[in-house]
């Protein structure tokens, strides 16, 4: 059977091959504080620390195979290589286009700004039964090289499979104040920048998350219904999914609202 993965191509992607990594600390950083993994606990999630040079994974805390089915020992051993080659193909074909694109953001980032960048994006993993569980990996950098490419990524994994379709996969990316979002159409391959919602469109969208009908939610902010409908068909548009349940759902897995 013929492998789709490539690790030399993300390599590429992600300029690793003109990195540097510097690091024993962050394993005791993160493995001694009660805090973060009480989060864990509570969300159950994931995280590691990935050193992009050598394409592995310096160390992982929470429950990994509550997650996604695999132990923490198999990535530390086998690296990225892993990960990758348990993606489904055409999220692994979205994975390599969006991780293009989050470089390319990265790099024009000020150090200020990078201290409030944060990454979002999902994809399907294959566990050892055979099911697939869509993942949402959030993202902080935790160094940079000089040229301002990524060295050490903080990454947060957490099973959202019951929150979206299959066959779309999303990319947010953050520097505090601007909102860029992403969608891969996984049948085409295609890749788009999604509009933006407006700062109405997005409290429109919380009320609904509310489960406030457009009728109260106009009564709330003095608009007609007519006026809330037509934000929600925008919404709805914008978003290029099926509904507010569904278009809520990842609103708020993606840490928009």
């Amino acid at each position: 059977m013929t492998k789709f993965f490539d690790l030399c191509s993300f390599r590429k992607v992600w300029k690793s091959d003109i990195l540097s990594s510097e690091i024993n600390f962050f394993d005791d950083l993160i493995r001694t504080s009660p805090l973060l993994e009480e989060t864990l606990r509570l969300r159950k999630a994931s995280v590691a620390v990935i050193d992009l040079h050598s394409m592995r994974y310096l160390c992982t805390i929470g429950d990994l195979k509550l997650i996604i089915g695999w132990d923490h020992d198999i990535f530390l051993k086998e690296g990225v290589a892993f990960f990758l080659s348990k993606l489904e193909s055409s999220d692994y074909r979205g994975l390599e286009k969006m991780s293009k694109v989050m470089t390319d953001y990265v790099v024009t980032l000020s150090h200020d700004k990078i201290a409030n960048f944060k990454s979002y994006f999902d994809f399907r993993m294959i566990r050892p039964d055979g099911q697939m569980v869509r993942i949402l990996q959030e993202g902080v950098i935790l160094k940079r090289d000089p040229t301002g490419n990524i060295s050490l990524l903080l990454a947060m994994i957490s099973n959202i499979s019951y929150l979206k379709r299959n066959n779309r996969q999303h990319l947010r990316l953050t520097d505090g104040n601007d909102n860029l979002i992403y969608e891969v159409d996984n049948e085409s391959g295609l890749l788009r920048k999604l509009d933006n919602l407006t700062k109405r469109e997005l409290e429109i969208a919380r009320m609904i998350g509310e489960k406030l009908t457009s009728e109260e939610i106009g009564e709330r902010l003095f608009l007609s219904i007519h006026t809330i409908n037509t934000h929600r068909q925008n919404i709805v548009r914008k978003l290029n999914m099926a509904d507010m349940m569904e278009i809520n759902n990842f609103l708020l897995a993606y840490q928009i609202i």
